[in-house]
Parts: C-alpha cells; structure tokens; sequence
C-alpha cells in the first residue's frame, strides 16, 4: 500500500467514526407539577416494532441506549412508554422496638403510560432531536 492509499484509508476510517446512522438521545421526565420522575425508565418502540431502546430515568433525567451505553438511536418515529417508581421511604428507618422499616417504593405514573399501546406518546427523532422533554401525570 503506498501512501496516498494509506493516507486516504486513514481519512476515510476518521470520518466515519461515528457514522453509525444512531442519534444520540437524552431528556427529562416529569410530572405536570414541574416534579422529576424520581426513578424509572423510558422505552423508545419503531413504529413498525422492528428496533427498541430505552433510558434510565434518574432524577428526572435519561440517556438513550439501544446496544451499547448512551449510543442512541436510528432516525425514525417512535412509540414511547415508561416505568416509574417514587421512594415512600426515604431510609431504613428503626421502630421504638428496635424492628426496622425498609425503604419503600411505589408506581408513580399513572397506569397508562406504561404500554406503547395507551400512552399516547409518540417521538419523532431526526438529526436534529437531541433532547426531549416528557410531562406525565402522577399515578392516583
């Protein structure tokens, strides 16, 4: 290989890091309120069912992942549905008879958002989609 082809192949494999055709995806949860999802995740659906990813939902915030941590995912409309979970109790706590009560946890969003099917959520994400924002209501 002389020069001008490595030089070339070189160029080549530089701009194609990257290239993987995936966009790179974050965003925040909340409630109506303006409150965080505390913890939970979020699921990005095709919609023709053929490609999945999701994002961890820690306060409030999320990165998409399809295979590999935070690498995104294809252009493309999606479905979109959560899990969401609220602390009860925030620590371990000790009883006056020295028993202990666990940290607790519980649904926080409401029932319909956790299936593509009735969330009634749909993203489009395109070169230019980077961040998005979801606002949902609190489980009753």
């Amino acid at each position: 290989m002389n020069k001008i082809q490595l030089a070339l192949t070189l160029l080549l494999a530089v701009l194609c890091v990257g290239c993987s055709g995936k966009v790179k995806l974050g965003g925040t949860v909340s409630f109506t309120d303006g409150t965080p999802v505390e913890t939970g995740m979020v699921y990005f659906v095709s919609k023709d069912g053929s490609f999945s990813a999701r994002g961890e939902i820690q306060n409030g915030e999320f990165q998409v992942s399809s295979v590999g941590k935070n690498d995104g995912l294809p252009k493309g409309e999606y479905n979109v549905y959560f899990s969401g979970i609220e602390t009860v109790v925030k620590e371990q706590q000790e009883l006056e008879n020295g028993d202990f009560i666990e940290a607790e946890t519980r649904p926080a969003i409401d029932a319909k958002y956790m299936s593509a099917s009735t969330s009634g959520i749909t993203q489009n994400v395109d070169g230019s989609t980077k961040k998005v924002e979801f606002q949902l209501e609190r489980l009753e």
